[in-house]
C-alpha cells in the first residue's frame, strides 16, 4: 500500500471515533431533545446565513457610494475643467513675471513714478520675509505728496501691470488743508516675490542647526 493510501487510512480511522461518539450520544438523546437541538442548529445556520449576506450588501453599498463619490468628483472636475485652465494659466504668468532674479522694486517704483510725474518723497524697505517654502516677500513703504488722485491712479496701475509682479497691499490717502483741494498726500505698501533659489534651501555642509 502506497504512502497516501495509509495516510488516509489513519486519518479515516481517527476521525471515526468521535464519529462514533458523536452518533451514539445523539441516538441516546430523547426526540425532544433532537426535536430542540435540531432547531437550534438551524436557527444558527440561518443567523450565520444572515450575518453573512448583511456584511457582504454592507460591502457592496460602501462599494456603491465610493464609487459615486468618484463619479461626482470626475463630474465636478469635467464642470471646473476651462475654470481649472485658465487659474493655472493665470499662476504660469505670474511665475513669469516673478521670474528667477531678485526683484528691483525700488527701481521700478522709481520709473513708474517719473512716467506719471509723481514723486516719492520717502521710500523704506521692509526685511525680507518668507512666503511660503518657495518665496521671499518684499515689501517698500513710499510716501507720496502732493499729487493727485488720477496720476496716483495711473502710477499704481503702471507699477501693478509692468512686467515684474509687483502690486500694493496697503493705500491710505489724505486731502492736503492747502490752496488747491485736488492735492493728496498718499502712503501705501509695494510687494514683490523673489523664488527661492534650491541651493539656499539646503544648508551648507557642516553647518550646525
Amino acid at each position: 500500500m502506497s504512502a497516501f493510501g495509509k495516510l488516509r487510512e489513519q486519518t479515516a480511522a481517527q476521525l471515526h471515533k468521535p464519529l462514533d461518539y458523536l452518533r451514539g450520544e445523539w441516538e441516546r438523546l430523547a426526540p425532544r431533545q433532537k426535536r430542540s437541538f435540531t432547531l437550534l442548529t438551524a436557527a444558527a445556520l440561518i443567523a450565520i446565513v444572515f450575518l453573512g449576506a448583511t456584511f457582504a450588501m454592507t460591502d457592496i453599498s460602501d462599494l456603491e457610494d465610493g464609487n459615486a463619490s468618484i463619479r461626482d468628483a470626475l463630474t465636478a472636475i469635467a464642470k471646473h475643467r476651462n475654470e481649472y485652465l485658465e487659474a493655472k494659466s493665470r499662476n504660469s504668468v505670474q511665475e513669469a513675471r516673478i521670474g528667477n532674479d531678485p526683484p528691483q522694486l525700488a527701481g521700478d517704483l522709481e520709473a513708474a513714478a517719473r512716467s506719471e510725474n509723481i514723486q516719492i518723497a520717502e521710500s523704506s524697505e521692509r526685511p525680507t520675509v518668507p512666503a511660503g517654502r518657495r518665496y521671499i516677500e518684499h515689501d517698500t513703504d513710499l510716501r507720496i505728496r502732493e499729487t493727485d488722485l488720477q496720476s496716483l491712479t495711473r502710477f499704481m496701475k503702471r507699477v501693478e501691470t509692468g512686467p515684474r509682479l509687483i502690486f500694493f497691499t496697503r493705500l491710505s490717502i489724505k486731502h492736503r488743508y492747502s490752496d488747491d483741494e485736488d492735492k493728496l498726500d498718499a502712503e501705501l505698501t509695494a510687494t514683490a516675490f523673489e523664488k527661492v533659489r534650491e541651493g539656499a534651501k539646503k544648508k551648507p555642509e557642516g553647518q550646525g542647526k
